[in-house]
Parts: structure tokens; sequence; C-alpha cells
């Protein structure tokens, strides 16, 4: 079985929880070399503290996929912002990959997925 790169795949989430705009919570999320197709994407939640102070930010995270398709090994590469950096892990932490068939060779390749957190809502994007 042959996996595919998934190169600029793009999730854009935005969903309003309240009539006040406080909880407008907006999440972009760009996978760049992942090497393994992803079954549960999740996008981590704006923290409110610094969505109250009008923080946004960029946090890129590396992990590597085992054999069942669990994200391992996630660290934090590059961030703008650590009130950022918890969310985005616990994101990738629940995040689920296709497990690979018994024949298949474990990719030794790090993955890694980028989070931008920001206050602008934004127009769904169709990735083909």
């Amino acid at each position: 079985m042959m996996l595919r790169s998934l190169i600029g795949f793009v999730l854009v989430m935005a969903a309003s929880v309240t009539a006040a705009e406080e909880e407008t919570i907006v999440a972009h999320v760009f996978d760049s070399n992942i090497n393994r197709i992803p079954v549960q994407t999740v996008a981590p939640k704006y923290p409110r503290k610094a969505r109250r102070d009008r923080i946004e930010g960029k946090v890129e995270v590396c992990f590597e996929v085992d054999r069942k398709g669990r994200p391992r090994r996630i660290a934090v590469r590059n961030s703008t912002a650590r009130t950022f950096e918890r969310p985005s892990i616990k994101a990738v932490r629940d995040s689920s990959f296709k497990a690979l068939e018994d024949d298949e060779k474990l990719p030794s390749i790090k993955s890694c997925r980028t989070f931008i957190f920001s206050l602008e809502p934004v127009e769904e994007v169709d990735v083909k």
C-alpha cells in the first residue's frame, strides 16, 4: 500500500459559541511533511485569556506517528506565544492517523503541524 503525502492540508475552524463574540474560536491547521493519512484532525481551542488580551500567534508542533496511528514524541518546534503551546500539543495528541498494515514499513520521518491562532474570521479554503 502506498502512503500519500499530505502537504498543504488546511483545516479552518470557526464557531460562535455565545452572542458576546468573546467565544469566537478561529484556528488554522497546516500540515507539512505528513506521510500518513489523517483520520481525525483536532483543532486547538483558543485560550480564553489570549482571546481577552487580543493575542494572536503561531505554533509549530512536530511528532512521530506510531503503527496504530497515534501521535508520539510530541514537541513544540517553534512558537510565537507560549500561551498557545499547551492547546496545540493537546490537539496533536487528540488527533489520529490511519494505522499501518502488517506488511507496511513504519516511516522514520517526523511530521509537523502548524497552528495559527487568529482573532479574525477567515473564509473556508477548499482543498483539492
